[in-house]
């Protein structure tokens, strides 16, 4: 083979080897999963579908977030939650999509809303409530699904005093009813003596980077946090400790840049289900 031959395999090798990682990418960053969790509860009678969606960050998938309505819709839910940072403060093209996106989930189930430290500007939670959105603003909903009773409660901390408690704020939650807290932080610590059934969070994006094995690369500034820390780690997914449950979703967005690893933006279904034991 020819010098010239050689160079002209080698560039062809180096540019497919570009191509497979920017597609790589593309993948990880910008193309959707669903993650499915099945929650078993004696308080409720039939399956009820929640689909969560979490930290867009003003991200878009698809002409008029079209992929994002497709994969949502799919999942035919019963309601719709969304934990905050939808978009990211100060995108005004970022704000708009969001508030494009959530009117237009209320055709497909009502939509409950709490936001995070990005997205509570009054404009926008005014917008949102012109659309059809409910917005949990330290409030609470009753609704019924089929024969299922719940409670829906939101809080807009994106940070804690030392003296927080959810008991000033609220009665704890009636034993006639599944309790949902929908929070932007998951401050497992800061919520569980109070006693909502489920808690629903975003915030974490998941770390962004997740290694096999290992969990983030980073978690509330702790590197290698499932090695190193002393406290638990609640950075994705789903948890159930003390008679209660917790989930996290990674979310939607990549912010504060696209770098998301073995960690795609996520569609959260949460199916209550009956308790086997009921």
């Amino acid at each position: 083979m020819s010098d010239k031959a050689r160079r002209r395999r080698g560039w062809k090798l180096w540019l497919s080897l570009v191509v497979a990682v920017l597609l790589f990418w593309f993948y990880e960053n910008f193309t959707l999963s669903v993650d499915q969790v099945s929650i078993p509860n004696g308080k409720i009678q039939s399956p009820v579908t929640i689909v969560q969606l979490s930290d867009l960050h003003g991200t878009q998938f698809g002409p008029g977030q079209a992929a994002l309505l497709s994969k949502v819709e799919r999942q035919r839910p019963d309601v719709i939650v969304v934990t905050g940072d939808m978009y990211t403060y100060g995108d005004e093209k970022g704000a708009a999509r969001a508030i494009a996106l959530l009117t237009q989930l209320t055709a497909v189930a009502p939509v409950y809303f709490v936001p995070g430290e990005h997205d509570a500007d009054t404009g926008y939670l005014q917008s949102l409530r012109e659309g059809g959105v409910h917005t949990l603003l330290y409030t609470y909903e009753d609704i019924t699904i089929r024969e299922n009773a719940l409670r829906l409660y939101g809080i807009t901390n994106a940070y804690f005093s030392p003296t927080f408690d959810l008991h000033k704020a609220f009665d704890p939650p009636p034993d006639s009813r599944f309790s949902i807290l929908l929070a932007h932080i998951p401050n497992y610590a800061a919520y569980k003596n109070w006693g909502a059934d489920l808690i629903v969070c975003g915030d974490t994006h998941g770390g962004m980077v997740r290694l096999p094995f290992l969990g983030p690369l980073q978690y509330n500034g702790i590197w290698f946090p499932r090695l190193t820390s002393s406290q638990p780690v609640y950075d994705k997914g789903f948890y159930e400790m003390d008679g209660h449950a917790l989930y996290v979703s990674s979310g939607l967005g990549n912010y504060p840049f696209p770098v998301r690893l073995f960690n795609r933006p996520e569609v959260s279904v949460l199916t209550l289900v009956p308790s086997s034991n009921s």
